[in-house]
């Protein structure tokens, strides 16, 4: 298969090729359907400096940084004009000092970047809210991996952003970028009941993006849960990552799509080639099977085009018209992140 661009930067286990295949479904599939202005509510950013100077971890993977970002996107959005949510980085032992000060220099290089900052149980509320009044951080982004029981899978909201962190958020109505924990994600009864508190009394002024489609890579959980989620105020959702047709469907029919805004979780989990693939009520990331069957030609493409796949074909099912496609790519942050035009 001819390779129509190779990108010069080492991008190791990232992003590495544009195939004829990607250009194919990009021109006759998604080139239509994608706005022409876009914000990305959901990538992550890297560098070494993340780390410590004697972690191991030092060089194993290359920089990704906005200037990379943007080149690369030029090939994979040929032509879109794209803002970007910058959310912090969930590695143990990181320097999340070094990580602010490096995000904010990054959000500089973009008019329409916003940055959420990473936020661990041992982050201090004075440190976070002086990252929030100097640097120009509009949110949080905690990581179930933090947590303090140690239990990254069936850890609650509270175990990895602590109540004095959620007060601060609060005070500041600054947003929380959440990637779920527990094994059934939104649809588990102790997220719901945590969320309706939060979000109906105890933490009324934070806003909540609920990312993956509120960690639905299958259709199950949020057909479970998504009548008590659109009842909740300060519920968003970004679209990140999920390469499964049902969650979008979903959220298109039964929630109002003004909460919903486009992200890609690119370029370091979401631009291979592959998709999350769901079976049944589990999912995983599965790539490019190895050798390549022979009864086509085509090959698979990037996992990015999988989820703008799902998108569009849920959109033309739900009957979504043209200006609300618009508004969950990009009038939906502009309007609650105070975008420019």
């Amino acid at each position: 298969m001819e390779v129509v661009t190779e990108l010069e930067t080492p991008l190791a286990c990232f992003y590495t090729e544009y195939t004829e295949s990607d250009r194919q479904v990009w021109e006759e599939d998604l080139a239509s359907f994608v706005p022409m202005k876009i914000f990305d509510a959901h990538i992550h950013l890297w560098s070494d400096i993340l780390l410590p100077p004697d972690d191991p971890n030092r060089g194993s993977s290359p920089t990704w940084d906005m200037p990379t970002t943007v080149e690369v996107n030029q090939t994979i959005f040929p032509g879109r004009e794209i803002g970007y949510l910058i959310l912090g980085n969930p590695f143990p032992g990181c320097d999340v000092d070094a990580q602010s000060r490096f995000f904010a220099e990054q959000m500089k290089l973009n008019k329409n970047s916003r940055v959420h900052r990473l936020v661990t149980p041992a982050c201090r509320v004075e440190d976070i809210r002086a990252d929030i009044e100097t640097l120009g951080f509009t949110g949080l982004k905690p990581y179930r991996i933090f947590s303090t029981t140690g239990d990254i899978d069936q850890c609650r909201i509270h175990e990895f952003l602590t109540h004095e962190q959620m007060e601060l958020a609060n005070d500041l109505g600054l947003w929380v970028t959440m990637h779920l924990s527990r094994q059934h994600g939104c649809a588990d009864e102790y997220n719901l009941k945590d969320l309706e508190e939060y979000t109906n009394n105890r933490y009324p002024k934070i806003k909540w993006i609920l990312a993956h489609c509120a960690r639905a890579f299958t259709y199950w959980p949020l057909r479970q849960s998504i009548d008590r989620l659109r009842d909740m105020p300060n519920i968003w959702y970004d679209s990140s990552a999920v390469t499964d047709f049902m969650p979008h469907y979903t959220l298109f029919k039964k929630e109002d799509h003004r909460r919903i805004m486009f992200g890609t979780d690119n370029l370091v989990a979401n631009a291979w080639h592959g998709k999350y693939v769901a079976m049944g009520r589990f999912w995983y990331q599965m790539g490019t099977p190895q050798p390549t069957p022979d009864h086509t030609d085509a090959r698979p493409v990037l996992s990015v085009y999988e989820q703008l796949l799902c998108m569009k074909h849920a959109a033309e099912i739900a009957e979504l018209s043209p200006s609300q496609i618009e508004d969950i790519f990009f009038n939906n942050a502009q309007a609650v992140l105070g975008l420019e035009d």
